[in-house]
């Protein structure tokens, strides 16, 4: 019988289960999807580097999962706190039938389990859905294949999800019970009677405060703005504190404020119901301004976290696709290996001439069997590692001689280089490079140079030099930048998409022979398929540089690293994985709790509020009227917190746009597309559940008078 009864009342209140089933089925989709990394990785052909790397992302997931469920748990406890609190009217009749209270909790454990069990079949199955997509993610990412289709069912995860969300339902199912247990009659009785108590306000000292608040935010921001992240001090921690402590007063204060400001305008305070929905909204807001701005600062911290991540990874992706052109690429620094007197390493470099390709052809075993082409290029003017040593040029000169405001960040990273010294390369040696790059050779008259950098995000500062920039000298040549000052491309394989950021490119005969290069790069083509040529090539060079190779001091000749760009593209695939997954992830968990503790909130409202608007159609209210009002204060109530935090995140992420385009080149807001249509699709959601629940709460009584 008490089956029934509970069958009955979860069908006849499924409304009312909706927010929990929904949050809950979220949580059980992802934790499944996420805690299945590793089975979906054991069918993917990945290397053995790769499977370490996806061991180490399971681990970390594992530590964020942890978090994940207690956010979910609690959300699940908050939840059914609003699901009993409802129906304490109906379980004060059950007692007054005189059923007993064991019978009465004993119904309420059944249907939390008809609900829990409900919402974990539909989330596992959502998740497995979920873990199949992202099986075939990671192939892509890490560049690897699946055969065929292959269906993936993680035991190991569907296990944990299940003992994880058992606990979370024994927990909740027994503070519902003792909830029900604690209940006296004439609470339950009366419970439709008794609302929240309001709290008012001054409201001239909320429309102070208010204009506090968004003075507070405005020099937040501003700090930010002028500063960014990057800059020392502590401006970064002022910017912080002030914003919180004006994102609080804004809350705070905004009821009383937003009330003050529609009443001054009366054909719009007067007109339909706005003035109920206005005096609702403020008061909720007026008592919930705390959970409001802690649902802002999650709403925010997951806006951020998600777009910066989908950035980072994007960023990543392309900046490794184009700082890869080259098949391999070798770097020594013929100005370390005599630093501190000539080594022997040191000795054979100045007996080759520095011809690191010759060296190469000479130690690698079958050098020429691999490698189709090769290009050596060396900077010089930089041996910033003898001691004593005086550059020809610095930063400072040319930072003193322009006129140029980018960025913060990028102001603050050119400031940090003011003492860095200004490489010079050979015009010889850069158009080879051009010309292994595809691209047309450059010519320079006497006296000219030219500026190579391959940063985009320091372009604009490069251009500024050149244009600016007066005759300068350099081992008594006096130099002047050409016409088209600023040349790009790349000067070896990188992760970064960028490896030089300011180089002088000179004519030959203005370095002189006896200087010394500070480095030297050799990029290399391969004479067959990357593929195919890339594992016997790394294997002779470890073969052939063994000695070299090892060494972490630098004094090392023909060779003190290498990398190839299979390798490079490689490992950023597993990086873009970690990074993409985690920021998913943390994203999730934070917009599924403030859209859920927003949804609670305002359904115990609505619960509330039941004989106020019952009133309403008392006094002739129809039932539109009734719905477009409820439709609008809900729909505040989940903007307001909302419009905050894209606002702080859209300062936020300029300042983070300038560290990124920075490391990868890449624009944070081509990711912004992605990021609202994640907010809008997850919070949306809630959103409408909530409205659907609180009419169906509200309009059920209100059409019975």
């Amino acid at each position: 019988m008490y089956a029934r009864i509970a069958v009955g009342n979860v069908r006849k209140s499924l409304r009312d289960f909706s927010v929990f089933f929904v949050t809950l089925a979220i949580g059980v989709c992802v934790f499944y999807a996420f805690g299945s990394i590793t089975d979906q990785a054991a069918v993917v052909e990945l290397n053995e580097d790769s499977r370490t790397l996806v061991q180490w992302l399971s681990g970390m997931l594992n530590g964020v999962s942890s978090f994940f469920v207690v956010i979910l748990g609690a959300l699940v406890v908050y939840a059914n706190r609003f699901i009993i609190r409802r129906r304490r009217r109906e379980f004060g009749i059950y007692l007054t039938l005189g059923m007993p209270a064991s019978r009465v909790s004993l119904i309420v454990v059944l249907e939390g389990l008809l609900v829990g069990i409900g919402s974990l079949v539909c989330g596992l199955a959502l998740g497995v859905a979920l873990s199949q997509v992202m099986m075939y993610v990671t192939a892509s990412l890490f560049e690897a294949t699946v055969d065929g289709f292959v269906f993936v069912f993680s035991v190991g995860s569907c296990l944990r999800t299940l003992v994880c969300f058992a606990v979370v339902f024994l927990v909740s199912l027994l503070l519902n019970v003792r909830s029900v247990a604690r209940w006296r009659l004439v609470d339950l009785i009366d419970a439709d009677r008794v609302s929240e108590r309001e709290r008012t306000r001054s409201l001239p000292v909320c429309v102070v405060l208010f204009v506090v608040s968004l003075v507070l935010i405005g020099v937040a921001y501003a700090v930010l703005t002028e500063h960014g992240m990057a800059s020392e001090g502590p401006w970064f921690g002022i910017a912080t504190a002030l914003v919180a402590v004006g994102t609080l007063l804004f809350f705070f204060s905004g009821s009383g404020f937003l009330l003050r400001l529609v009443q001054a305008c009366k054909g719009l305070y007067l007109r339909g119901l706005n003035m109920f929905v206005l005096r609702q909204v403020s008061s909720r807001i007026n008592t919930a301004w705390l959970s409001i701005s802690f649902v802002c600062a999650m709403l925010f911290l997951a806006i951020c976290a998600t777009c910066t991540g989908f950035s980072v990874t994007m960023g990543l992706n392309r900046s490794v696709a184009e700082g890869t052109p080259y098949d391999a690429s070798l770097t020594s620094f013929p100005s370390g290996i005599a630093a501190e007197g000539w080594a022997a390493d040191g000795v054979q470099a100045a007996a080759d001439g520095y011809d690191m390709v010759g060296a190469l052809r000479r130690e690698v075993p079958g050098w020429d069997d691999y490698v189709g082409r090769a290009v050596q290029v060396d900077t010089y003017g930089d041996r910033v590692m003898e001691p004593g040593y005086v550059p020809q040029l610095t930063m400072a000169d040319f930072l003193d001689a322009t006129d140029f405001e980018g960025g913060a960040t990028t102001d603050v990273m050119l400031e940090y280089s003011r003492d860095a010294a200004i490489p010079f390369v050979p015009l010889s040696q850069y158009n080879a490079l051009r010309e292994m790059a595809g691209e047309d050779p450059v010519e320079l008259a006497e006296g000219e140079c030219l500026v190579w950098n391959d940063m985009a995000a320091l372009d604009d500062f490069w251009r500024a030099v050149a244009a600016q920039g007066g005759p300068f000298e350099a081992w008594g040549h006096e130099l002047a930048f050409a016409e088209d000052g600023v040349v790009g491309v790349h000067l070896q394989d990188t992760t970064t998409g960028s490896a030089i950021t300011g180089a002088l490119v000179v004519n030959d005969e203005v370095i002189p022979d006896y200087e010394r290069p500070s480095m030297s790069v050799v990029n290399v083509d391969y004479a067959g398929p990357r593929d195919e040529v890339d594992p016997a090539f790394t294997d002779a060079l470890r073969e052939g540089l063994v000695d070299d190779l090892a060494r972490t001091d630098g004094d090392a000749w023909p060779a003190y690293s290498y990398v190839t760009a299979q390798e490079l593209l490689g490992e950023m695939g597993g990086t873009t994985l970690v990074i993409s997954y985690l920021a998913i992830y943390i994203g999730f968990a934070l917009l599924v709790g403030c859209s859920a503790v927003l949804a609670i909130q305002q359904l115990s409202q609505a619960a509330d509020n039941v004989s106020r608007y019952r009133v309403l159609a008392e006094l002739g209210a129809e039932r539109s009227m009734v719905s477009r009002a409820l439709l609008m204060q809900v729909g505040v109530y989940f903007l307001f917190p909302l419009v905050v935090a894209v606002a702080h995140a859209a300062v936020a992420l300029a300042s983070v746009n300038d560290i990124v385009l920075i490391m990868t080149g890449f624009d944070i807001s081509q990711s912004l597309v992605v990021t609202v249509g994640v907010v809008v699709l997850l919070y949306g959601s809630y959103f409408l559940v909530t409205y659907v629940t609180s009419k169906t709460v509200i309009l059920r009584p209100a059409a019975r008078t």
